[in-house]
């Protein structure tokens, strides 16, 4: 299982890159616009559309889903049921997090967002992430993509009958 967390971490760096290389800066919630020019005018993107291509419009919600789904589960007693929940509930914030970005209902996230916790820096932050976010289809697809490999990558690494298996045929010990 600690394998499968130092991939997650290692994903959420690729993730970040995503933001820093090939998004405009500014875009990204947690990176400061400053950060993002200058990694992009230190590796500017290739003449053929950005360093991901058209994965980088995706994969970020896939990582997100994916990472925090098996960390979360890392860090829970090693229980198939409790991934589940873990992973579930990921796939679950992360689907609302990106339908509040429609624009059908977006405005009205963002005022329940002030409405509810105020005006801090950290609130109007969030509340900007609903209304100046994009609705994708394709992220929602990418989130459960993520959330469900996470969850089958977790049982794997701590389900009995695999390990009972693995005794049966101890290959490679």
């Amino acid at each position: 299982m600690n394998a499968l967390a130092a991939l997650a971490a290692a994903l959420l760096v690729l993730a970040a890159l995503i933001y820093l290389l090939d998004r405009p800066a500014g875009s990204a919630w947690l990176l400061p616009a400053q950060w993002q020019a200058r990694w992009q005018a230190w590796w500017p993107a290739p003449a053929s559309g950005g360093w991901f291509g058209s994965a980088g419009l995706w994969l970020p919600s896939f990582v997100h889903a994916f990472a925090f789904s098996v960390l979360t589960a890392w860090l829970l007693p090693p229980r198939p049921a409790l991934a589940a929940t873990a992973c579930a509930g990921w796939a679950l914030v992360d689907t609302l997090a990106e339908l509040g970005q429609h624009a059908a209902v977006s405005p009205h996230v963002a005022a329940a967002i002030t409405a509810l916790f105020g005006h801090s820096s950290a609130v109007l932050h969030t509340a900007r992430y609903f209304s100046n976010g994009s609705f994708a289809a394709a992220d929602i697809v990418a989130a459960l993509a993520g959330s469900a490999v996470a969850f089958a990558a977790t049982w794997w690494a701590i389900s009995p009958q695999r390990a009972r298996m693995c005794s049966l045929f101890p290959i490679g010990r």
